[in-house]
């Protein structure tokens, strides 16, 4: 059974692997399977990285659409369902055009229907939030089935955003989105991020757990260091992290190796005390007074030594 300095040590080298393995192939892999975010729209404070949040130089795993739960904003302020901080999914949609995705909270479904040419939410039917609709025709209204014209939320997410949307534009369903940053007044279809609503054919993946400050190195080393003065902490972080890991290694180390070393001093002992001459062939007296690490650096020496010479040595010699 392994005791438990072997357990720990264990641990740690696994843990430096996971982590060196991560670096690198994060490094050199274009997969879905990692995403490193390049910028600050999901951090929850303009200028410091958090964990549990989506920042900057975070690396985020992530999964295909068909195997994740999706989850307005809205409709997760009713069940309670949260993620990175606040309620609802975080999703990371494609623009085309050879744009970067955007990884973004979604935060209400909205539902086009051709035939009648109308709009409708059920995410909105139990929504305890501030909202409203101002309609084409000029009526107020909080009835969740006849949508149009304008939209208007009070106190939206976590940062507490008053925002708006005239909806009557959009001619298929989908989310509306936005980074849960508090500079992001807006839904990403009123600030030019995309001009439809986010559909789940546009999603091409849904992050499920982020892993703190080890996209920094690709950001640092292949991007420049860009956005990474918005997450000051997050490299001192990493370095303080990897520091960590090999001091806990060293330390195992070293009490291993000075467990090993009692055991070889107790073993040496009892093999010199087993080949010591008998006692009238050792002048006691001389050997009083000597101190004890003295005594046991001789009786070490006598050990070594009788492999080489007679044994007829003693330590009255020696002594």
């Amino acid at each position: 059974m392994l005791s438990r300095k072997k357990c720990i040590y264990a641990i740690v080298l696994a843990a430096i692997a996971v982590i060196g393995g991560v670096v690198v192939y994060v490094a050199v892999s274009d997969k879905v399977s990692f995403s490193v975010v390049m910028s600050q729209s999901m951090q929850h404070d303009q200028y410091e990285s958090a964990l549990g949040i989506i920042d900057t130089g975070d690396i985020v795993l992530v999964k295909d659409v068909e195997h994740s739960k999706i989850e307005s904003f809205v409709k997760g302020t009713q069940t309670g369902y949260k993620t990175f901080g606040d309620y609802g999914s975080v999703v990371i949609y494609d623009r085309g055009n050879t744009k970067n995705p955007v990884i973004h909270r979604a935060i209400v479904w909205i539902d086009y229907d051709a035939s009648t040419g109308t709009w409708s939410s059920e995410d909105l039917k139990g929504y305890k939030g501030q909202w409203y609709c101002k309609t084409s025709d000029g009526r107020t209204t909080h009835d969740w089935s006849d949508l149009s014209g304008t939209i208007y939320f009070e106190g939206l997410t976590q940062s507490q955003k008053n925002v708006n949307i005239f909806i009557s534009k959009f001619t298929s369903s989908g989310f509306l989105t936005m980074g849960d940053n508090v500079a992001n007044v807006t839904f990403d279809q009123n600030a030019g991020i995309i001009d439809h609503l986010i559909s789940l054919n546009n999603i091409n993946s849904i992050p499920f757990q982020e892993i703190p400050w080890l996209g920094t190195l690709k950001i640092y080393f292949k991007n420049d260091g860009a956005n990474l003065e918005h997450v000051p902490n997050s490299m001192p972080s990493l370095i303080m992290l990897i520091a960590l890991l090999f001091g806990i290694l060293f330390l195992v180390d070293m009490l291993t190796l000075r467990r090993n070393s009692r055991e070889l001093e107790d073993e040496l002992d009892t093999i010199v005390k087993e080949r010591t001459p008998p006692p009238h062939h050792f002048h006691w007296r001389m050997g009083r007074g000597i101190p004890h690490h003295i005594k046991v650096v001789c009786l070490r020496f006598f050990f070594l030594k009788s492999m080489k010479i007679s044994s007829s040595l003693t330590l009255s010699q020696i002594f």
